[in-house]
């Protein structure tokens, strides 16, 4: 045995490994054994993440066909949201799987290039849908506090969103290590068995938790202050485009003797809102800190725009509190070490935070399906999952006037 070169916490790894697998190689060491802790739950398990994988990966597949037949790339944010399509995809084809592989199996079998490349595999989806709702946010943000200047190109930034999620995650490679039992035990039977541990001479403590503050909760905070300046901006823009409508239908009715003209021209002074004529339709113009914005009803559809910032808040709602329990999980387990205990508790509890995190990648897709649905159609699908009293309320209600037309009738 060659174990000159090894530090005492790779002899205690490796004396865990021979011991849960009852420290002989009288058996296929390169085949894949469940863990025993989860012998009896990881069938539910399989099933509960393949539904999940099959479910995204349907959606998500839909989600870009209709971006891409309805050319609706052509906005800047459904360019985005073709981007998270794409990253939440790749999660539920290629992540997914070899995650729960990874959790559930109590020996690698992947090798030492997979045992570096998972890692960045699992972190680099998370960072990049991260970063495009912040760029999402940003472009909302300009797109109704500016709405005259121009829009970011989002091929370009969404370029830069994939690499610097990819400079991020490289250093994990760093702080793993591949143990080849071969070599290191010096014996032919553990040929093709290894173990993938965290690097204990690097201090990957310090890195996990620069990532939760920078690209976890970083993010989030400017999406929701973005966000917030957005939406009480629309709801400024939404009330003075109502209160100009107040004051066009108030002139109307003066000029056919109901309102005078004296009452709208104080209106006009007092500020409420007025057409220029030869000009845009100016629907309002405030001071909000120390800037000034206009508003053309040309140029902005409030009601759309609400609508849409309902959907995207939504939307990056559901990614965070479905990604914040792994996230912490993650930063706690570098702190509170596992044993035979508590291994148990890890492994089932990993087992559902990934759950629930990779349900994020279905739930983009029923959204973006909401969001394009009509109203129309939308009252007819709750017309067929709802039946409520007040469908069979309305029901009776016809019944009876049809009986008391045909009653009178006769």
């Amino acid at each position: 045995m060659n174990l000159d070169g090894l530090d005492k916490p790779y002899l205690h790894i490796i004396i865990q490994w021979l011991q849960a697998n009852n420290g002989n190689a009288t058996s296929d060491l390169t085949a894949p054994y469940v863990k025993p802790s989860l012998r009896h739950v990881y069938p539910l398990c399989v099933l509960l993440h393949a539904c999940v994988c099959l479910t995204g990966a349907v959606g998500n597949v839909s989600m870009l066909m209709t971006i891409v037949r309805r050319r609706l790339h052509e906005d800047p944010t459904y360019l985005y949201l073709a981007n998270l399509a794409i990253n939440d995809l790749f999660q539920t084809v290629v992540v997914l799987p070899m995650t729960v592989a990874n959790l559930l199996l109590q020996n690698w079998v992947f090798g030492s290039f997979v045992c570096f490349l998972l890692p960045m595999m699992h972190s680099l989806p998370v960072h990049v849908a991260m970063l495009t709702h912040a760029l999402i946010a940003v472009d909302r943000y300009r797109r109704i506090l500016h709405p005259m200047a121009a829009r970011l190109p989002a091929g370009l930034y969404l370029l830069a969103v994939w690499v610097v999620a990819l400079c991020v995650v490289l250093p994990h490679a760093v702080f793993i290590k591949y143990i080849d039992l071969a070599e290191t035990l010096d014996d032919h039977r553990f040929v093709g068995a290894g173990i993938c541990c965290v690097n204990v001479e690097r201090h990957i403590e310090q890195y996990i938790r620069a990532m939760f503050v920078v690209m976890y909760c970083l993010p989030l905070a400017v999406i929701a202050f973005l966000y917030v300046k957005v939406s009480t901006e629309l709801k400024i823009v939404d009330y003075l485009s109502s209160d100009t409508m107040n004051l066009e239908n108030s002139s109307i009715c003066g000029s056919s003797g109901q309102v005078t003209r004296s009452s709208s021209l104080e209106a006009q002074k007092n500020g409420d809102s007025g057409r220029q004529s030869g000009e845009s339709t100016y629907i309002g113009t405030y001071h909000s800190g120390r800037h000034m914005n206009q508003y053309y009803a040309d140029d902005i559809d409030t009601r759309k725009e609400r609508r849409i910032q309902r959907y995207l808040v939504v939307m990056v709602t559901i990614f965070a509190v479905c990604w914040c329990p792994l996230n912490i999980l993650i930063l706690v387990t570098h702190f509170v070490y596992e044993t035979e205990k508590n291994s148990r508790d890890f492994d089932i509890t990993y087992l559902i935070f990934t759950f629930f995190g990779y349900i994020s990648t279905c739930t983009n897709p029923v959204l973006f399906a909401s969001l394009r649905m009509s109203e129309q159609t939308k009252d007819r699908l709750r017309g067929y999952f709802r039946f409520s009293n007040r469908r069979r309320l309305d029901s009776k209600c016809s019944g009876v006037i049809r009986s008391d037309g045909v009653s009178n009738g006769t």
